[in-house]
């Protein structure tokens, strides 16, 4: 919750610390808080569920990352690399892959910015490969 407070349905500003409404004649209890699909998925799954993942997904091994294939380094810098929006788990990939992926987008939005990037390469005759 915010440090303000909670806001009950009735319309009352609560303190923190306050689990039940103090407006008059309420009762309610202070809402419980909203844990999005992917912290779900994080707080359930082990690292070893993720390494799993680069094998039977990805068809590599537990000890190279699933989106480049550079192998795994045991200080703890892998990452388990999920989907935002679905919750899904994807694979235990590399720190520098985790950054570099395109955030919160899909296969169909990837393809669009390809074709977007192939057009305009194409039409500054930079020898780009027009995709459609």
């Amino acid at each position: 919750m915010s440090k303000q407070g909670w806001l009950c349905r009735c319309g009352t500003r609560n303190q923190p610390a306050h689990r039940k409404c103090r407006g008059d004649g309420c009762n309610r209890s202070r809402p419980r808080k909203r844990v999005p699909a992917h912290a779900k998925v994080l707080s359930e799954m082990t690292r070893e569920d993720f390494a799993t993942l680069n094998v039977t997904i990805h068809g590599g091994d537990e000890t190279h990352c699933a989106c480049c294939g550079r192998e795994l380094v045991e200080d703890g810098m892998n990452q388990r690399d999920h989907d935002h929006r679905t919750g899904w788990a994807r694979g235990l990939v590399c720190w520098h892959c985790n950054h570099e992926l395109l955030r919160n987008h899909t296969l169909e939005s990837a393809r669009m910015i390809v074709a977007y990037l192939g057009r305009v390469e194409w039409h500054y005759g930079a020898g780009g490969v027009r995709y459609e």
